[in-house]
């Protein structure tokens, strides 16, 4: 059975790795986030010590590798209404970014939790670090040519970010009949948005989205994947991406030449 750090433990270590972090000019937030911008490329890890025991540690990783460009892209057709400035910790851990982690993995190094061992497990986590983002990008160059290849060839598992992709590289149709899968993701990240017009309401209604109804005021709850099927049918009908289009969907007429995969 392993042992679990104590808050003290937690904040020794957090410590080690803001100095071993700040060495190679990487940046950490107090949510153990580690990120670096390194044109094309966002670099981010989400790191968390798990138990340790026989000299060794687990640590709990979600690690991303992604052009930083994709998440203006991205927010584009989320809120074209918005132009914000995206830093280099919102690109990190905001309900702003674009999410292209890699599943979570565990992955186990050299520890026997005393304080004087913290500065060297953080120096052989960040190692690891460099060395996964680095063998990723190589693989993706040899094999697919860029990320947008690594993307668009994995279309069926990935259809966001094959989407955005295609968007990348300028094609609209590929990103609308990746946009319009079934299976994209965001189904459950909603946006709280209020109802000021009448033709907000109608927009709404015909796209079956529930109106919360108070004396105060009239809401709905827009989900992320309806807004990437939307906007894949507004991309197919030659159709600009409004606000109203963007938080409150499409009008019958505007969907009639063709309709996303619901």
């Amino acid at each position: 059975m392993g042992t679990r750090m104590n808050s003290r433990q937690h904040k020794a270590l957090y410590q080690a790795m803001k100095s071993a972090a700040r060495a190679r000019k990487i940046k950490l937030s107090a949510q153990h986030d580690l990120y670096k911008k390194e044109s094309p490329y966002f670099y981010h890890a989400f790191w968390w010590p798990e138990e340790f025991a026989s000299g060794r540690i687990g640590m709990s990783l979600d690690i991303t590798v992604k052009y930083h460009r994709f998440d203006e892209l991205q927010y584009g057709i989320l809120r074209p209404d918005k132009e914000p400035h995206f830093t280099d910790k919102l690109r990190a851990n905001s309900g702003m970014l674009c999410n292209a982690s890699f599943p979570r993995m565990i992955r186990h190094f050299d520890f026997d939790g005393t304080d004087a061992a913290m500065p060297g497990l953080c120096e052989d986590l960040l190692d690891f670090l460099q060395d996964y983002c680095a063998e990723f990008l190589t693989m993706v160059e040899e094999t697919y040519g860029d990320l947008d290849g690594y993307y668009i060839a994995n279309r069926e598992t990935m259809p966001r970010l094959a989407g955005l992709a295609f968007l990348d590289r300028g094609d609209a149709a590929g990103a609308a009949e990746c946009f319009s899968q079934p299976n994209m993701d965001g189904e459950n990240s909603t946006w709280w948005v209020r109802v000021e017009t009448e033709e907000q309401r109608q927009r709404a209604l015909a796209s079956g989205t529930y109106l919360y109804e108070c004396p105060e005021y009239t809401a709905v709850h827009r989900h992320r994947r309806d807004q990437f099927w939307d906007y894949a049918t507004a991309l197919k009908n030659g159709l600009e991406w409004t606000p109203d289009r963007a938080m409150f969907g499409l009008l019958p007429e505007e969907r009639r030449a063709a309709a996303p995969g619901r």
